[in-house]
């Protein structure tokens, strides 16, 4: 990840204290921004000249003990076409929850969010067309979760 300008730094510290410290490393995995400041996190970007929507992608954590549930977690990319740097962040949520959208931002959020719903079962609120992309509409399950078995038989290829 490439670090941000002090003056895009500044803007977004101001707007996001917990999310992005004043000084010092942002973490180098991203940042972990919490689900309601998702979209304004991302069109602060946006506005401080990140508009390539680069991609998203949605992980499974399966719970670690008695006192955690499943979680997902969404990284998202942009970067700047100016300079070429990319930015992204993390959004990590119960997999009973939703992410929004950032469709109404970036277009190009439209095919990978479905992608992500399709394969890993993320709901991203606010989408306009939230429905299976790559799989059949009558697939069980999501075949991108860590409890979904490799060897799942599904006619007519198993």
């Amino acid at each position: 990840m490439d670090e941000l300008a002090p003056d895009t730094r500044a803007a977004l510290h101001a707007k996001f204290p917990d999310v992005i410290p004043a000084e010092g490393d942002v973490d180098s995995q991203g940042p972990v921004v919490p689900a309601d400041q998702h979209l304004a996190f991302a069109e602060a970007l946006k506005n401080a000249g990140y508009r390539l929507y680069i991609s998203c992608v949605g992980s499974h954590w399966p719970a670690a003990g008695d006192d955690e549930e499943d979680r997902y977690e969404v990284a998202t990319v942009l970067r700047h076409p100016d300079d070429g740097k990319v930015f992204w962040w993390r959004v990590s949520i119960a997999t009973s929850a939703t992410v929004p959208s950032l469709y109404p931002l970036f277009g190009g959020a439209d095919w990978q969010e479905r992608e992500q719903f399709d394969l890993v079962g993320v709901v991203f609120d606010g989408h306009p067309d939230l429905r299976r992309l790559m799989m059949p509409e009558d697939w069980p399950g999501h075949p991108l979760r860590k409890e979904y078995a490799i060897d799942t038989p599904h006619a007519p290829w198993r």
